[in-house]
């Protein structure tokens, strides 16, 4: 079963989305055992309809952190199907599969993400942060109040966020992973849609500021039009600090090299601006051929935290 093998280097990734895909795919060329936390507040898509209809967790960010992990290509291809007619349009087969395994295993999300971690081959585990149902709002400049993470996500200059209910209890599982960590990976990802939201329920932001293992941000490539639009690395970093009072960084991981493509400001101009904060700044070229994170590159990296 997932979570049963001999102890080994074991690492933690918080987050969601591509950018939580690409540190999942570093940490398993770098480790032996690793735990993704993944947000739940996702309320669009095949996802937002799901929770809608059935009362399920959101599982897009779930199912795409099992196809990060999986040595499977075929297996993973069948779990990112996606149907594009009739009624299941714009469902993915993966989605389809959770919801289904979580019926028979009596509503228990947990034990149906650990069989379809089972089923693909992984060497870890995929958890979601709370098994309550939450949703996202924020609150941009000038004090509008925004209701869920699709409309957060296109809102420029958010302020704040926090989930409702404010006190979803934290997953077990999720949390003694953090305690039994030798690394801890934020991001990269969606700094208020993707990161967040994990950190925003109690039990695991605790977890992770008591963490005796080094606590890494992998930062974001770029800004990202809407929710980060103008924000600088710095600005990322005082945004976290707003949400985690106490949150201890140990290093910051990111890249100085070629300008990313794709939309929004490159952040490696701001690497001097945060290298005063007490903080170790790795940076490196991390921009891979799909203009994103290089996981090979950013597994050395992480391999070399977890020696340190």
């Amino acid at each position: 079963m997932p979570g049963s093998s001999p102890r080994g280097v074991r690492a933690v990734a918080l987050g969601g989305g591509h950018g939580l895909n690409r540190s999942l795919q570093a940490l398993a060329l770098a480790v032996d055992h690793v735990t993704a936390v993944v947000t739940v507040a996702d309320d669009g898509g095949s996802s937002g309809r799901l929770r809608r209809d059935l009362g399920v967790l959101p599982p897009g960010d779930l199912r795409m952190a099992l196809a990060a992990l999986s040595p499977d290509s075929r297996l993973v291809e069948l779990l990112q199907y996606r149907f594009d007619r009739g009624e299941l349009d714009g469902h993915s087969l993966g989605n389809l599969l959770f919801v289904a395994l979580e019926d028979l295993h009596g509503g228990d999300a947990v034990a149906a993400l650990d069989e379809l971690a089972s089923f693909l081959g992984i060497r870890g585990r995929v958890l979601p942060c709370t098994t309550t149902p939450v949703w996202l709002h924020a609150e941009a400049d000038g004090g509008d109040h925004v209701a869920g993470q699709v409309a957060v996500a296109g809102t420029k200059r958010v302020e704040k966020v926090w989930l409702e209910p404010g006190d979803a209890v934290g997953t077990p599982a999720a949390v003694e992973a953090i305690a039994v960590a030798d690394l801890v990976v934020l991001g990269p990802g969606s700094l208020y849609t993707s990161l967040l939201p994990n950190l925003l329920v109690t039990a695991v932001a605790d977890a992770v500021r008591a963490a005796t293992a080094p606590v890494v941000l992998v930062a974001n490539l770029r800004e990202q039009p809407g929710e980060t639009e103008g924000m600088t690395l710095a600005d990322h970093l005082d945004a976290l600090e707003q949400h985690v009072p106490g949150l201890r960084l140990q290093a910051i991981v990111a890249h100085d090299g070629a300008r990313p493509n794709g939309p929004g400001r490159s952040l490696q101009a701001d690497l001097d601006a945060v290298a005063d904060r007490g903080i170790e700044l790795i940076a490196a070229d991390l921009l891979d051929g799909d203009d994103g994170h290089d996981p090979a590159a950013l597994a050395g990296i992480l391999r070399d935290l977890v020696r340190a």
